[in-house]
Protein backbone atom coordinates (compact mmCIF):
# COMPACT_ATOMS: atom_id res chain seq x y z
CA UNK A 1 0.00 0.00 0.00
CA UNK A 2 2.77 2.42 1.11
CA UNK A 3 4.38 1.66 -2.45
CA UNK A 4 1.10 2.56 -3.98
CA UNK A 5 0.81 5.61 -2.23
CA UNK A 6 4.34 6.71 -3.42
CA UNK A 7 3.62 6.05 -7.00
CA UNK A 8 0.51 8.08 -7.37
CA UNK A 9 2.23 10.97 -5.46
CA UNK A 10 4.80 10.86 -7.48
CA UNK A 11 2.39 10.65 -10.93
CA UNK A 12 0.29 13.41 -9.26
CA UNK A 13 3.64 15.64 -8.57
CA UNK A 14 4.87 14.46 -12.25
CA UNK A 15 1.65 15.84 -14.10
CA UNK A 16 1.15 19.20 -11.88
CA UNK A 17 4.75 20.00 -13.24
CA UNK A 18 4.44 18.91 -16.67
CA UNK A 19 1.44 21.45 -16.56
CA UNK A 20 3.23 24.28 -14.68
CA UNK A 21 6.84 23.78 -17.23
CA UNK A 22 4.14 23.93 -20.39
CA UNK A 23 2.69 27.21 -19.23
CA UNK A 24 5.72 28.85 -18.81
CA UNK A 25 5.43 29.99 -22.48
CA UNK A 26 1.59 31.21 -22.69
CA UNK A 27 1.19 35.32 -22.49
CA UNK A 28 -1.35 37.36 -21.30
CA UNK A 29 -2.84 38.78 -24.51
CA UNK A 30 -5.72 41.67 -24.47
CA UNK A 31 -8.19 41.19 -27.23
CA UNK A 32 -9.91 44.30 -29.12
CA UNK A 33 -13.36 43.97 -31.01
CA UNK A 34 -12.65 44.05 -34.53
CA UNK A 35 -12.70 47.37 -36.28
CA UNK A 36 -15.02 47.48 -39.27
CA UNK A 37 -14.32 48.69 -42.52
CA UNK A 38 -15.90 49.55 -45.90
CA UNK A 39 -19.52 48.16 -44.13
CA UNK A 40 -17.96 44.97 -44.32
CA UNK A 41 -20.08 43.68 -41.18
CA UNK A 42 -22.43 45.10 -38.39
CA UNK A 43 -21.11 45.96 -35.29
CA UNK A 44 -23.04 43.29 -33.41
CA UNK A 45 -21.75 40.91 -35.92
CA UNK A 46 -18.03 41.85 -35.47
CA UNK A 47 -18.42 41.61 -31.27
CA UNK A 48 -19.77 37.52 -32.70
CA UNK A 49 -16.82 37.46 -34.59
CA UNK A 50 -14.84 38.61 -31.81
CA UNK A 51 -16.18 36.20 -29.10
CA UNK A 52 -15.42 33.58 -31.55
CA UNK A 53 -12.10 34.77 -32.37
CA UNK A 54 -11.54 34.31 -28.47
CA UNK A 55 -12.31 30.93 -28.50
CA UNK A 56 -9.68 29.93 -31.09
CA UNK A 57 -6.96 31.76 -29.52
CA UNK A 58 -7.32 30.39 -26.27
CA UNK A 59 -8.12 26.87 -27.88
CA UNK A 60 -4.21 27.38 -29.39
CA UNK A 61 -2.82 26.80 -25.92
CA UNK A 62 -0.12 29.47 -26.62
CA UNK A 63 -2.26 32.77 -24.59
CA UNK A 64 -4.51 33.67 -21.95
CA UNK A 65 -7.21 36.07 -23.06
CA UNK A 66 -7.94 38.90 -20.49
CA UNK A 67 -11.48 40.34 -20.07
CA UNK A 68 -12.93 41.97 -22.69
CA UNK A 69 -15.23 43.97 -21.17
CA UNK A 70 -12.25 45.36 -19.26
CA UNK A 71 -10.30 46.06 -22.49
CA UNK A 72 -13.23 47.72 -23.77
CA UNK A 73 -13.87 49.85 -20.86
CA UNK A 74 -10.08 50.89 -20.17
CA UNK A 75 -9.68 51.88 -23.80
CA UNK A 76 -12.72 54.69 -23.68
CA UNK A 77 -11.13 55.56 -20.09
CA UNK A 78 -7.87 56.10 -21.73
CA UNK A 79 -8.98 57.70 -24.58
CA UNK A 80 -7.07 55.29 -26.81
CA UNK A 81 -6.52 56.45 -30.38
CA UNK A 82 -5.56 55.01 -33.43
CA UNK A 83 -2.40 56.30 -33.65
CA UNK A 84 -1.67 55.38 -29.97
CA UNK A 85 -0.94 52.18 -31.01
CA UNK A 86 2.72 53.00 -31.69
CA UNK A 87 3.13 54.81 -28.52
CA UNK A 88 5.05 52.47 -25.80
CA UNK A 89 4.08 54.77 -23.36
CA UNK A 90 0.62 54.37 -24.05
CA UNK A 91 1.01 50.63 -24.77
CA UNK A 92 2.31 49.65 -21.62
CA UNK A 93 -0.11 51.94 -19.59
CA UNK A 94 -3.07 49.92 -21.18
CA UNK A 95 -1.36 46.22 -20.68
CA UNK A 96 -0.14 47.38 -17.51
CA UNK A 97 -3.83 47.77 -16.60
CA UNK A 98 -4.75 44.81 -18.32
CA UNK A 99 -2.04 42.22 -16.70
CA UNK A 100 -1.73 41.75 -20.77
CA UNK A 101 1.45 41.31 -22.29
CA UNK A 102 0.22 41.39 -25.60
CA UNK A 103 -2.76 43.33 -27.49
CA UNK A 104 -3.95 41.57 -30.60
CA UNK A 105 -5.93 44.32 -32.21
CA UNK A 106 -7.63 43.53 -35.95
CA UNK A 107 -9.99 44.75 -38.86
CA UNK A 108 -13.04 43.06 -40.76
CA UNK A 109 -12.46 45.06 -44.36
CA UNK A 110 -14.00 45.27 -47.59
CA UNK A 111 -12.34 47.03 -50.33
CA UNK A 112 -14.31 46.96 -53.58
CA UNK A 113 -15.58 43.47 -54.50
CA UNK A 114 -13.10 42.05 -51.77
CA UNK A 115 -12.75 40.88 -48.19
CA UNK A 116 -10.70 40.52 -45.56
CA UNK A 117 -10.00 39.44 -42.06
CA UNK A 118 -7.14 41.15 -40.64
CA UNK A 119 -5.50 41.16 -37.21
CA UNK A 120 -1.77 41.89 -35.88
CA UNK A 121 -0.37 41.28 -32.09
CA UNK A 122 2.34 44.00 -30.78
CA UNK A 123 4.13 43.60 -27.66
CA UNK A 124 2.76 46.04 -24.64
CA UNK A 125 6.17 46.72 -23.67
CA UNK A 126 7.15 48.29 -26.74
CA UNK A 127 4.64 48.69 -29.24
CA UNK A 128 6.36 46.25 -31.96
CA UNK A 129 4.37 44.00 -34.19
CA UNK A 130 5.48 40.55 -33.25
CA UNK A 131 3.00 38.66 -35.16
CA UNK A 132 -0.16 39.57 -37.92
CA UNK A 133 -2.29 37.38 -40.12
CA UNK A 134 -4.85 37.83 -42.68
CA UNK A 135 -7.53 35.90 -44.69
CA UNK A 136 -8.91 36.85 -47.44
CA UNK A 137 -13.26 35.85 -47.76
CA UNK A 138 -16.56 36.51 -50.12
CA UNK A 139 -19.09 36.54 -47.21
CA UNK A 140 -19.63 36.51 -43.09
CA UNK A 141 -20.55 32.74 -43.23
CA UNK A 142 -17.07 32.05 -44.87
CA UNK A 143 -15.27 33.55 -41.80
CA UNK A 144 -16.92 31.26 -39.22
CA UNK A 145 -14.58 28.82 -40.99
CA UNK A 146 -11.28 30.79 -41.65
CA UNK A 147 -11.45 31.63 -37.36
CA UNK A 148 -9.47 28.73 -36.75
CA UNK A 149 -6.52 28.87 -39.15
CA UNK A 150 -6.70 32.44 -38.75
CA UNK A 151 -6.12 32.09 -35.15
CA UNK A 152 -3.49 29.84 -35.68
CA UNK A 153 -1.04 31.91 -38.21
CA UNK A 154 -1.24 34.88 -35.58
CA UNK A 155 -0.03 33.28 -32.77
CA UNK A 156 2.43 30.82 -34.24
CA UNK A 157 5.16 33.35 -34.29
CA UNK A 158 5.22 33.98 -30.44
CA UNK A 159 6.88 30.81 -30.06
CA UNK A 160 10.08 32.71 -32.03
CA UNK A 161 13.06 32.74 -29.64
CA UNK A 162 14.92 36.31 -29.87
CA UNK A 163 18.18 35.62 -30.83
CA UNK A 164 21.69 36.89 -29.66
CA UNK A 165 23.47 36.93 -33.01
CA UNK A 166 26.80 38.36 -31.21
CA UNK A 167 26.78 35.20 -28.80
CA UNK A 168 24.85 32.51 -30.81
CA UNK A 169 26.81 29.45 -31.31
CA UNK A 170 26.66 25.30 -30.84
CA UNK A 171 24.47 24.42 -28.31
CA UNK A 172 22.43 27.84 -28.08
CA UNK A 173 18.66 28.36 -29.42
CA UNK A 174 17.76 29.51 -32.81
CA UNK A 175 15.11 31.26 -33.62
CA UNK A 176 12.69 28.57 -33.97
CA UNK A 177 13.42 27.13 -30.55
CA UNK A 178 15.45 24.82 -32.18
CA UNK A 179 19.29 23.10 -30.75
CA UNK A 180 21.77 24.90 -33.12
CA UNK A 181 24.20 21.47 -33.88
CA UNK A 182 26.33 22.79 -36.49
CA UNK A 183 27.58 26.05 -38.30
CA UNK A 184 29.44 26.66 -41.64
CA UNK A 185 29.96 30.36 -41.95
CA UNK A 186 26.83 32.28 -41.68
CA UNK A 187 24.83 29.92 -41.81
CA UNK A 188 23.34 27.87 -38.45
CA UNK A 189 21.16 24.69 -38.30
CA UNK A 190 19.29 24.04 -35.76
CA UNK A 191 16.54 20.80 -35.09
CA UNK A 192 13.81 20.09 -33.06
CA UNK A 193 13.17 18.05 -30.31
CA UNK A 194 11.90 14.28 -30.79
CA UNK A 195 8.53 14.91 -33.27
CA UNK A 196 7.40 11.14 -33.49
CA UNK A 197 7.67 7.81 -34.84
CA UNK A 198 7.18 7.50 -38.73
CA UNK A 199 7.86 5.59 -41.98
CA UNK A 200 10.07 7.53 -43.97
CA UNK A 201 7.05 9.25 -46.27
CA UNK A 202 5.23 10.03 -42.89
CA UNK A 203 8.41 11.51 -41.42
CA UNK A 204 9.26 13.49 -44.02
CA UNK A 205 5.79 14.71 -44.36
CA UNK A 206 5.73 15.09 -40.62
CA UNK A 207 9.22 17.32 -40.75
CA UNK A 208 7.75 19.32 -43.78
CA UNK A 209 3.89 19.94 -41.28
CA UNK A 210 6.19 20.90 -38.46
CA UNK A 211 6.18 24.78 -37.47
CA UNK A 212 8.84 25.62 -34.74
CA UNK A 213 8.72 29.27 -33.87
CA UNK A 214 6.48 30.04 -37.04
CA UNK A 215 8.87 28.81 -39.40
CA UNK A 216 8.03 26.19 -42.46
CA UNK A 217 11.36 25.82 -44.01
CA UNK A 218 11.71 22.48 -41.46
CA UNK A 219 13.07 19.43 -43.38
CA UNK A 220 14.17 15.80 -42.51
CA UNK A 221 17.80 15.84 -42.36
CA UNK A 222 20.19 14.27 -44.59
CA UNK A 223 22.51 11.69 -43.25
CA UNK A 224 25.86 14.22 -42.64
CA UNK A 225 23.36 16.68 -41.11
CA UNK A 226 22.01 13.60 -38.56
CA UNK A 227 25.32 12.53 -37.66
CA UNK A 228 25.83 16.36 -36.81
CA UNK A 229 22.61 16.55 -34.76
CA UNK A 230 23.89 13.09 -32.90
CA UNK A 231 27.03 14.23 -31.46
CA UNK A 232 25.56 17.42 -30.38
CA UNK A 233 22.81 15.97 -28.58
CA UNK A 234 25.42 13.25 -27.33
CA UNK A 235 27.76 16.52 -26.12
CA UNK A 236 24.98 17.80 -24.32
CA UNK A 237 23.84 14.74 -22.56
CA UNK A 238 20.21 15.22 -24.44
CA UNK A 239 19.99 11.57 -25.44
CA UNK A 240 18.12 9.16 -24.52
CA UNK A 241 17.52 5.47 -25.55
CA UNK A 242 18.97 3.97 -28.39
CA UNK A 243 16.20 4.34 -30.72
CA UNK A 244 16.93 5.11 -34.69
CA UNK A 245 16.56 8.20 -36.64
CA UNK A 246 16.00 8.92 -39.94
CA UNK A 247 17.80 10.49 -42.23
CA UNK A 248 16.86 12.08 -46.01
CA UNK A 249 19.56 10.32 -47.55
CA UNK A 250 18.51 7.16 -49.36
CA UNK A 251 21.32 4.05 -49.71
CA UNK A 252 22.19 1.71 -52.56
CA UNK A 253 20.26 1.68 -56.20
CA UNK A 254 18.82 -1.22 -58.24
CA UNK A 255 17.90 -0.04 -61.32
CA UNK A 256 18.20 3.39 -60.62
CA UNK A 257 15.81 3.23 -58.16
CA UNK A 258 17.01 3.17 -54.12
CA UNK A 259 16.10 0.31 -52.23
CA UNK A 260 17.15 1.50 -48.85
CA UNK A 261 17.60 5.01 -46.41
CA UNK A 262 20.18 6.34 -44.10
CA UNK A 263 19.39 5.81 -40.39
CA UNK A 264 21.37 6.52 -37.53
CA UNK A 265 20.99 4.94 -33.52
CA UNK A 266 21.37 7.73 -30.99
CA UNK A 267 22.91 5.00 -28.01
CA UNK A 268 26.39 5.28 -29.96
CA UNK A 269 26.14 6.88 -33.29
CA UNK A 270 26.32 3.80 -35.45
CA UNK A 271 24.56 4.58 -39.19
CA UNK A 272 23.25 1.66 -41.02
CA UNK A 273 20.50 1.72 -43.98
CA UNK A 274 17.07 0.32 -43.23
CA UNK A 275 13.58 -0.23 -45.62
CA UNK A 276 11.47 2.96 -45.81
CA UNK A 277 8.37 1.03 -44.42
CA UNK A 278 9.81 0.51 -40.96
CA UNK A 279 9.09 3.10 -38.03
CA UNK A 280 12.01 4.97 -36.89
CA UNK A 281 12.34 8.05 -34.90
CA UNK A 282 12.00 11.64 -36.44
CA UNK A 283 14.03 15.26 -35.62
CA UNK A 284 13.14 18.21 -37.81
CA UNK A 285 16.19 20.53 -39.01
CA UNK A 286 16.25 23.88 -40.41
CA UNK A 287 19.20 26.23 -41.91
CA UNK A 288 19.39 29.99 -41.55
CA UNK A 289 21.72 33.15 -41.64
CA UNK A 290 22.12 36.14 -40.19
Amino acid sequence: MMKKKIFMILVAFVAMMTKVFSQQDVKNMAVATFDVTGNAVTKDEADAITELYITELVRTNKVNVVDRANFDKLIKEMSFQTGDWSNPEKTMALGTALNAQIIARGQIIKLGSKMYLSATVIDAKTAKVISSARKQFDSIDDIFNLLKPFADDLVISLSRVDVDWENLKIGSLGPGGGLIFHIEGNKYYECSELLGVADWEGAKAMCKAYKGGGYTDWYLPTKDELNYVYWELRRTGKISGNDWHWSSSPFGSIGYKYYGVWVQRFSDGNQDYHDKGNSRCVRAVRAFSN
